[in-house]
């Protein structure tokens, strides 16, 4: 994985794990024809953005060949959670606009909505030719894993490239957003939301897309998600994923402060002040421990908290409840050939609770069709081989 040094490998050390996530790799080459990828989540808290707001979108925009190639927008409590008949307003607002920001280069790909979930994927036109499949999936993780109000929506997208030189070149990608369960005390819960909607995108994958596992015997494997993450090119797991900050509230404040006073005049002092914050979170703990979303990474963390504001204003919680500000909102990835060329909030955009995330990164193409070839000829051998013991 081509990416910065970050917090997981410093929680990994400081843990003792196993775990090899986020650790320094020797830098690769992409070849001129990579794709560059977008990826936003956004709680909106049951309250439609502004096209100011939105405007961020913008920046994804492909111009003169530097941009995205594919922008997935995932968004969280769009709507109440209630039985209707229709789709919502404020779901068609935020897919208005963005088909407004993109622009008409941009081609919706899947939209798709699960309650107060909902994800639009678009493909610029320059690479539209290239997309061999795409199919979708949504899990429940609601109460008794049957309510919309927490749970994900999976897209499956198979690209196909032909390049110059002849190489027919292939890459499989899973984008998923969600929204997991909520509370400081609920990591556990979490983590159990996290290995349901794996499992169950496996499960629900294309034949196309991901060839069933099966026993010795023939008879389908039992799907836990690891098939699906193994064989994928590229995963990303976005969205209000929920895991808190385990300090005192008044010591969160205080760090924050001190970062909005040091960033320009100490950025070094800033950054320590970062990084004893984020030794505290949930979502880095729990990566490092192993506990779920193995083998996934995270671009490096330079924003503030993005949850939980007064609506409207910069102030974090000032409600009786005095929530303790957190990283709730976050982009994941697992990959075998990726550079993150920006992760960030937008903290400009006010009228939630929570602040926008959004993170683009240039991915290199999966197998080339040569290879593909030579790997199933060596399952053929293997196969008969093991049919004449």
């Amino acid at each position: 994985i081509i990416t910065e040094k970050g917090y997981l490998h410093e929680i990994a050390e400081e843990q003792e794990s196993t775990s090899t996530i986020g650790l320094e790799e020797p830098v690769e080459e992409f070849d001129d024809d990579c794709l560059t990828c977008s990826v936003v989540t956004w709680n909106l808290a049951e309250s439609p953005p502004s096209e100011k707001e939105a405007s961020f979108f913008r920046k994804f925009r492909k111009i003169d060949g530097t941009g995205s190639d594919l922008v997935m927008i995932g968004a969280q409590e769009c709507e109440e959670i209630k039985p209707r008949r229709a789709e919502g307003h404020r779901s068609r607002h935020i897919r208005r606009l963005g088909v407004q920001m993109l622009g008409k280069d941009y081609v919706p790909l899947a939209i798709h909505s699960l309650g107060g979930i909902q994800m639009a994927l678009y493909c610029h036109r320059d690479v539209l030719g290239d997309v061999e499949m795409i199919d979708i999936a949504d899990v429940t993780c609601g109460v008794g894993n049957v309510f919309h109000n927490k749970g994900a929506i999976g897209a499956y997208l198979k690209m196909r490239y032909h390049a110059e030189s002849g190489v027919t070149k292939c890459s499989r990608m899973l984008f998923i957003t969600a929204h997991l369960a909520a509370h400081v005390k609920n990591v556990d819960a979490r983590n159990d939301d996290f290995k349901r909607i794996v499992s169950e995108l496996e499960a629900q994958a294309p034949m196309r897309f991901l060839r069933p596992r099966k026993n010795r015997d023939g008879t389908p494997a039992t799907c836990d998600g690891s098939h699906l993450l193994n064989s994928v090119d590229h995963v990303f797991f976005s969205g209000d994923l929920n895991y808190r900050v385990n300090l005192p509230r008044e010591y969160v404040e205080h760090c924050i402060n001190e970062i909005k006073t040091c960033t320009s005049k100490e950025p070094s002092a800033a950054g320590n002040l970062m990084k004893k914050l984020l030794r505290q979170d949930q979502l880095l703990q729990t990566i490092a421990s192993g506990k779920a979303f193995h083998g996934f990474d995270e671009g490096k963390i330079t924003f503030l908290p993005t949850f939980k504001f007064d609506k409207g204003t910069a102030f974090y919680d000032t409600s009786h409840k005095q929530r303790v500000p957190a990283w709730t909102d976050r982009i994941l990835f697992k990959s075998n050939k990726l550079q993150v060329l920006d992760y960030n909030s937008v903290s400009g955009a006010v009228h939630s609770d929570h602040r926008p995330v959004y993170g683009t990164f240039k991915v290199g193409w999966g197998l080339t069709e040569q290879t593909m070839k030579k790997e199933r000829s060596t399952k053929r051998k293997k196969s008969r081989s093991s049919r004449t013991r």
